[in-house]
């Protein structure tokens, strides 16, 4: 199990002088980049420099791979190239439409692979096809860990701007949180392009975080920060949980099904979400 995921900072794949930098820079996860930060015609140079430091041993952040879309000539080079590849935490797959591309990549996996076993996946949807597939795409029959958000790919598909208030992006947010439910999976919000407004960045994430989304991409370690503690239950709301699960255990025991806490009804429902807040925040403060 790889684990909630507040923060996924990615590294150009032919950038070596990057990668340890990135992996102690605070982020839960680290993608190397294959596909968007990578030149066509250094596709190749970037996948030996990646594997050449994933085939060191590996501490802190976890280890994805972002492939290029499978099925392109580079989606299929990057499969074969990292086929059986250790070191790897989870793969990283965009540009996903249908629930067949994920299956093909986890069929392959599986050829491969010593174990027979396919890493996590991560599957990146960006456009409108993916977000109106979401559900279908997500019980793919492959170990999906969860569902990124790719705004920018999205709007521009639109033709529309993207915002920080956001309203053209809560249908997209919303099927995706929706189809990472139904199968456990996480979702992870898109990235934030402004680099210099950390109080933008904060309402970014507040957004996502009260959709459903459980954390963020980052294009910079300067935005780890912040998106690290939006995406961290704070210690007042893990105290609120607890006194929620606390009153109504009482309650209980002593024979009701539903009370009140500071004039605001306590039942099941509102328990079994302050209990995954408390699960959450103990999984976050075990890293």
């Amino acid at each position: 199990m790889i684990g909630p995921i507040r923060s996924l900072l990615f590294a150009p794949g032919t950038r070596p002088d990057r990668f340890g930098k990135a992996m102690n820079a605070g982020a839960d996860a680290v993608a190397f980049d294959l596909e968007d930060s990578v030149e066509v015609g250094r596709k190749g140079e970037a996948r030996a420099l990646v594997a050449d430091y994933l085939a060191m041993p590996g501490t802190g952040a976890r280890r994805l791979i972002r492939f290029n879309p499978p099925g392109t000539p580079d989606g299929d080079a990057d499969l074969e190239y990292f086929g059986a590849a250790t070191g790897v935490d989870g793969l990283l797959l965009p540009k996903i439409e249908t629930a067949a591309a994920v299956e093909q990549v986890a069929r392959a996996f599986a050829k491969r692979s010593p174990s027979g076993t396919v890493p996590p996946l991560f599957l990146l949807l960006e456009t409108p096809r993916a977000i109106l597939k979401a559900a279908e795409i997500v019980v793919a029959d492959a170990p999906v860990a969860a569902l990124l958000f790719g705004a920018e790919d999205y709007t521009a598909s639109l033709a529309i701007e993207r915002t920080i208030d956001g309203e053209e992006l809560s249908f997209a947010r919303a099927q995706i949180v929706l189809a990472a439910a139904l199968v456990g999976a996480d979702a992870i919000d898109g990235v934030c392009i402004d680099l210099n407004d950390s109080d933008a960045l904060r309402r970014d994430c507040v957004r996502a975080r009260a959709l459903g989304f459980r954390g963020k991409m980052a294009i910079h370690p300067r935005q780890l920060d912040v998106i690290n503690e939006s995406f961290t239950p704070t210690a007042a709301e893990v105290h609120r949980a607890r006194q929620i699960i606390d009153t109504y255990e009482a309650a209980r025991a002593g024979g009701q099904g539903v009370t009140t806490l500071d004039g605001r009804m306590v039942e099941l429902p509102i328990v079994e979400r302050a209990r995954r807040l408390v699960a959450l925040a103990g999984k976050h403060d075990g890293r």
